[in-house]
């Protein structure tokens, strides 16, 4: 059973090699594992722990708009690591937290600590 704060989660967009049954972040078009083109989109939970994150202090100038913001490398519970922003980063929040998904921003996705 989902923890309550994982339960609003969004679902993350990711690659599911039919061949393999390998998991990717994507997009690519050959799976890592076994090499085949046999590459489907798919979703998973958007909850997992984090594995680090770091503070942009100057962003490029696409992003200078939104101030300082923080990049974080979350390992899902489904087993695939993806990139996304983490909401109010501090000195708090160390790898191992538990996150989960909760917007779409700029081509990515929001992660906030539960």
């Amino acid at each position: 059973m989902l923890e309550a704060s994982a339960v609003d989660a969004i679902a993350m967009p990711i690659v599911k090699c039919s061949a393999c049954g390998a998991l990717d972040p994507g997009p690519r078009e050959i799976c890592p594992k076994c090499h085949q083109s046999t590459l489907q989109p798919a979703t998973v939970p958007g909850v997992g722990k984090l594995v680090s994150w770091t503070l942009i202090r100057r962003p490029p100038a696409q992003y200078r708009e939104d101030g300082q913001y923080a990049v974080a490398i979350v390992r899902l519970d489904a087993g695939v690591q993806v990139t996304g922003r983490l909401k109010d980063p501090s000195e708090a929040i160390k790898p191992g937290a538990r996150v989960r998904a909760v917007a779409p921003v700029r081509g990515t996705v929001l992660f906030v600590a539960y």
